[in-house]
């Protein structure tokens, strides 16, 4: 007979168009925050299987997803503690992402959210979509001690293009409902580029970020109100399909983002924002905390292809994805 105590499960990575850190503890509690975003094809991937000692051991073939969840000891226990609650015996898991770790995608989070997922199907009650962030939230956050926002997990859990609202009393997801056509030409003008890093230094960013914003710095505090706003006017400008006004905004937001904190960004960074430009980007964004990751162009639609080969030519080469409404799924496999 087939062993179908084995749960798959898949969870998108996403793009961020704007309003990044002010989902970021303690702004969403002081002034509200707001955060547009979209899942893409890329996905983080959780296979668990019931095991027999009552533990839980985590995998992962895949090297860079290895790397991302090395040095937090704590996960597998964390995971039978909070996941698996009252569940017979254990469970092994094994995790793969088709992101490296520091993309600014939000592979990490898309991983607790896909293994979370996976675990409670595994325990016979899956959850439901804002149950299930919450906890992926609780999770990374709350039980892992791992600095960060809560966008990622909302995300990876829901799917699609979002407006996504943090405040003291929760979160709230909105859909966008946008036309095809506007999709398909938002599309076609977005490049993805990776951006030049030598370390990873997105925690820092963050520690940095919340000491300043718990201090009720009034640049930083400014800085994030920006932001949010710049979060309402994409938003608009998306629902309007008017996509001139959609690039001015990237690009005045990364204008805005670079000063949140120090090392958003590098001179690797800002060296092939302004050669981007150069060749005929429109506006642009740094994906992530900052230090690395990568860079979101957005470019003249018929001008696309020339760019892109300018950009192969000076080794920032391209990588392809596409936009997907399809938030975590689970399923049983056969073994």
């Amino acid at each position: 007979m087939p062993d179908l105590d084995i749960v798959h499960a898949r969870a998108p990575l996403r793009i961020s168009f704007a309003g990044g850190g002010t989902d970021v503890p303690p702004y969403p509690e002081q002034s509200g925050g707001a955060v547009l975003s979209a899942t893409i094809d890329w996905a983080a991937y959780a296979s668990v299987h019931r095991g027999s000692d009552g533990s839980v051991h985590l995998s992962s073939p895949d090297l860079s997803t290895a790397a991302a969840i090395s040095g937090r000891r704590e996960l597998a226990r964390v995971v039978l503690d909070d996941v698996l609650g009252s569940a017979q015996g254990g469970a092994d898991v094994t995790l793969s992402c088709d992101a490296p770790p520091g993309s600014g995608l939000g592979s990490s989070s898309s991983l607790i959210v896909a293994m979370a997922a996976a675990l409670a199907d595994l325990d016979g009650a899956p959850l439901g979509p804002y149950e299930l962030a919450e906890r992926a939230v609780r999770l990374e956050r709350r039980d892992l001690g791992v600095p960060g926002g809560l966008q990622d997990q909302y995300a990876a859990t829901f799917g699609g293009f979002n407006f996504i609202e943090f405040t003291g009393d929760g979160v709230l997801v909105h859909p966008l409902r946008l036309r095809s056509d506007v999709l398909a030409e938002l599309h076609g003008s977005l490049v993805l580029v990776p951006a030049p890093v030598t370390s990873r230094r997105s925690s820092g960013i963050l520690t940095r970020q919340i000491a300043a914003t718990t201090a009720r710095d009034a640049d930083t505090i400014a800085r994030l109100d920006r932001l949010k706003a710049l979060a309402l006017a994409l938003r608009t400008s998306l629902l309007r399909g008017d996509l001139g006004g959609f690039a001015d905004l990237l690009h005045e937001g990364w204008t805005a983002k670079r000063k949140l904190a120090d090392g958003i960004t590098t001179d690797g960074i800002d060296d092939l924002y302004r050669h981007a430009r150069d060749l005929g980007a429109l506006g642009g964004k740094l994906l992530g905390a900052g230090g690395g990751g990568y860079l979101l162009l957005m470019v003249p639609f018929e001008r696309r292809g020339g760019i892109i080969r300018a950009l192969r030519d000076a080794g920032a080469a391209p990588v392809n994805f596409a936009f997907t409404d399809s938030g975590v799924r689970t399923w049983r496999a056969r073994s």
